[in-house]
């Protein structure tokens, strides 16, 4: 039986309301956990800041060195606590495709060494190394771009090394690819002597990385490697991965920063 059109409309549309309403029920569900989980950790942030702060003031007293010891390992657990929740916190944000970068100036030889400093109470204790290996010569130190979530990307690949490194080192390297006016496009190295990653598991990592297939990604090297990702994505580069199971691994990514000019100062917020 034919039905006439506008019936057929009618009924069409009062089946897709539904789908709308859910739709939207959904989008609310979402904006709201992404809101209570911001104003959660802002207040777990503030708390374990204290943390930090007071731990200092304490290594500033006269403590002996055993005393010393234990306060630097909570200081360092604390920072790291302090990354693995700004990690979920940005694992939101990703998802709900609200990351902004900072464009500012920042000094890259300290922000480098403030990341390797990081690690240092960690590897200490698994009895290896993390240091800093090298850098080009001709990088400008200053660079105009988001060194806080350079810092992240950096602090996760090193982590990860560092986890599965029970035995000799893990280095940062950094190599000036390309300078153009005043734009520069950096490689950032982190290789270790780690248990590596078996082939089959290395090409699904790879290809995670290349379609991208955050699952892949995920899976293999947790939920920082998924970050680091997208954030290496935006600031205008790309992960590579090269492993052998029992020798170690080296992950590579680029990133194109500005460069100050002479006697300039620059200050922006970029919403991507």
């Amino acid at each position: 039986m034919i039905r006439p059109m506008g019936k057929e409309i009618t009924e069409r549309i009062c089946l897709e309301k539904p789908v709308f309403k859910a739709n939207g029920e959904v989008e609310s569900s979402n904006e709201a956990n992404t809101q209570l989980l911001e104003n959660k950790s802002h207040e777990i942030r503030t708390y374990m800041t204290r943390i930090i702060s007071m731990t200092d003031l304490t290594l500033m007293t006269e403590v002996t060195e055993e005393q010393r010891d234990y306060l630097t390992i909570v200081k360092s657990s604390t920072k790291l606590l302090l990354k693995v929740l700004n990690d979920i916190l940005d694992y939101s944000k990703i998802q709900a495709g609200k990351v902004d970068l900072e464009q500012v100036s920042f000094d890259i030889r300290a922000t480098l060494d403030e990341v390797v400093n990081m690690f240092q109470v960690v590897a200490k204790q698994k009895n290896i190394n993390v240091r800093f290996n090298s850098m080009d010569q001709r990088i400008p130190k200053n660079l105009i771009g988001d060194s806080v979530r350079l810092k992240q990307v950096l602090s996760n690949l090193i982590g990860n090394s560092v986890r599965f490194t029970n035995h000799g080192e893990v280095t940062v390297k950094v190599d000036l690819k390309e300078i153009v006016e005043s734009r520069v496009c950096l490689q950032f190295i982190v290789s270790d002597t780690g248990v590596g990653i078996p082939q089959d598991k290395l090409v699904k990592l790879v290809k995670g990385f290349s379609q991208p297939d955050e699952t892949k990604i995920r899976e293999l090297g947790g939920t920082g490697l998924t970050i680091s990702n997208r954030l290496v994505k935006l600031m205008g580069g790309d992960i590579e991965v090269d492993s052998m199971e029992g020798i170690g691994s080296k992950f590579c990514f680029s990133a194109v920063f500005g460069v100050l000019g002479e006697g300039g100062s620059y200050s922006s917020k970029q919403k991507l």
